[in-house]
């Protein structure tokens, strides 16, 4: 694995991530509920958007980089997006019940839908960028590499 990929997979999970977190910073946080420090929400979707991206990298890195490619690959890719995602929606509405910033106490479920769904669907966007529908039959194959 060379230094390049590993910028790659970790650059593109944490701009994947950090991206999606701006979203909810503005339309959660600025657009459905304006109220509370708009200082201290952004400092939770940034800190937020790195941290879950760094994971997200780090966990590709190590599980599927040296032993996947093509399709087998992106598909693992996003299954750890989605249970990265999907585990930090259900922490983040816990936390926001106490600090009330994005309307996670009055609606819980949506709340943590708008985390989960996005984690599904940014797990394929993030497993193709990665590694690509076709790319196995360029690589050779779709089995573990080891």
């Amino acid at each position: 694995m060379t230094q390049a990929r590993i910028h790659v997979v970790l650059g593109t999970a944490i701009l994947l991530t950090t991206l999606a977190e701006v979203f909810y910073l503005v339309v959660w946080g600025m657009v459905l509920f304006p109220q509370g420090s708009l200082a201290g929400k952004a400092m939770w979707t940034l800190t937020c958007g790195v941290a879950m991206g760094a994971v997200i990298g780090a966990a590709t890195l190590v599980a599927i980089e040296p032993r996947y490619s093509g399709t087998a690959g992106l598909w693992r890719a996003a299954l750890i997006v989605t249970v990265v995602g999907s585990y930090c929606a259900l922490l983040c509405s816990r936390i926001d019940a106490r600090f009330g910033y994005f309307g996670g106490s009055e609606h819980a479920g949506l709340f943590i839908a708008s985390g989960v769904v996005p984690a599904i669907a940014g797990g394929v966007f993030y497993g193709w960028l990665l590694y690509g529908w076709n790319t196995a039959q360029q690589k050779g194959s779709n089995e573990a590499r080891g």
